[in-house]
């Protein structure tokens, strides 16, 4: 089958393509990129005037698997993401179930068999994300994990700690570590600030953050470990991942979208739906973060998607679960940062589409010729209301609710094959 995307804006930061020309697919695979060659015959053409056309996005921490009421979620999540133009799904190991044996990726394997998006997993560094027992590292990379992690759970014996980074990084096998100093973290809700002291809410410290990730930074020197550092929140950690990557370690960093627009100020009305982990932090943290990406110290945005019911949302503010659903609005909001001279396009499908999939080697986020037709093309003056009936995801936690966003998917595309069509 020929497919042929005609008139669109290319962004592929992979070859540092920006313009407007045409895109050949056959039997899945892009043949050529630039003007439509003489005797090309599209089977099926796509008319992508006035719209972007980039690699299909990456997202680097996606829980699609969270309970909810009437089940868990992956398969449907999974399937709103596609219309979102996410074709690949990186999922922690602390969702619904805790990925810490072989037969859990092969559960999650089967799922990917049976819904469009490429279903990756991150396995448990810990069984049962105890912090107590490795889980068999080896075992879990033949059958296809591709990251370790220790998500948000603590694991408080450093000696430990060492062990387990001594045996991945013998293996290869990149971990994830989300920076949160559980004894300065744990009692909080919200950032250390004037919020925080105004609204009598227990906070966190930027130093939750920084203190873990100075300890993570000399164990990865020590036992040469490559590693990706997802979600920061204050810009001393950033400066500090930047030393880090001066000094040459072997590290990556991501943050999450709603970092880059909300802050603690959005505390104020006692939302529930802004009760995050970690916390949202101040405005000069998150004139960090967007610098941190602009100067690449920062490689990826994730969308940090957290399904909740509504229930987990109506207590008291820190009695709430903290989290956010997040698919609906990922792509959108980035698109508001780029309307807004925050971020410039080529960064931003960058952050979401080429760097994600560098991290982890994944045959994902390019639109070179032979690669995978995996694309997502996107209306970006098309001009939407999130609410929670224009939310597909059946989480509704968005502390973006009202808010009118750029960006609508017209088609997403796996292996050449139309998977979305508005």
């Amino acid at each position: 089958m020929k497919l042929l995307i005609k008139n669109g804006r290319i962004i592929d930061p992979q070859n540092q393509i920006d313009k407007i020309t045409d895109i050949c697919i056959e039997d899945g695979k892009i043949q050529h990129v630039g003007t439509t060659p003489v005797g090309f015959q599209a089977d099926t053409t796509i008319d992508a005037t006035s719209q972007w056309v980039i690699p299909g996005i990456v997202d680097l921490c996606n829980r699609p698997h969270v309970k909810h009421p009437h089940g868990t979620t992956l398969r449907h999540e999974a399937q709103v993401a596609v219309k979102k133009g996410m074709t690949a799904l990186c999922i922690p190991p602390d969702g619904d179930r805790i990925i810490d044996h072989p037969n859990d990726l092969i559960r999650i394997q089967h799922e990917d068999e049976s819904v469009p998006p490429r279903l990756y997993s991150i396995a448990a560094l810990t069984k049962g994300l105890s912090g107590e027992k490795m889980t068999d590292y080896s075992l879990l990379k033949a059958v296809g994990c591709i990251a370790l992690s220790q998500a948000q759970a603590p694991l408080k014996n450093k000696a430990f700690l060492k062990s387990c980074y001594s045996y991945a990084s013998s293996l290869n096998i990149p971990v994830i570590i989300q920076p949160q100093d559980y004894d300065l973290s744990h009692a909080g809700c919200a950032h250390d600030g004037v919020v925080a002291t105004r609204l009598g809410l227990p906070s966190i410290s930027y130093t939750a953050e920084t203190i873990a990730i100075q300890e993570h930074l000399a164990l990865i020197e020590e036992t040469q470990l490559k590693a990706h550092f997802t979600c920061l929140s204050s810009h001393q950690a950033v400066e500090l991942i930047a030393q880090a990557k001066q000094k040459g370690l072997n590290i990556t960093a991501d943050v999450a979208m709603h970092s880059l627009l909300l802050t603690e100020m959005d505390l104020l009305e006692f939302d529930g739906n802004c009760h995050l982990s970690p916390p949202l932090r101040s405005q000069s943290d998150q004139l960090g973060l967007l610098h941190g990406l602009q100067n690449k110290t920062i490689d990826a945005i994730c969308s940090d998607h957290r399904p909740l019911d509504s229930m987990a949302k109506l207590a008291p503010f820190g009695e709430t679960t903290p989290g956010l659903s997040a698919i609906d609005s990922f792509l959108s909001l980035g698109l508001y940062l780029v309307e807004q001279g925050k971020l410039d396009a080529m960064t931003f499908v960058n952050a979401i589409t080429t760097n994600p999939a560098r991290i982890f080697d994944l045959p994902e986020g390019s639109l070179s010729i032979g690669k995978n037709a995996n694309i997502c093309i996107l209306n970006p003056n098309k001009y939407w209301t999130l609410t929670a009936d224009t939310m597909l995801s059946k989480g509704k936690n968005s502390p973006f609710k009202d808010w009118q966003i750029p960006g609508k998917v017209t088609h997403t595309l796996i292996n050449g094959q139309i998977v979305f069509s508005a």
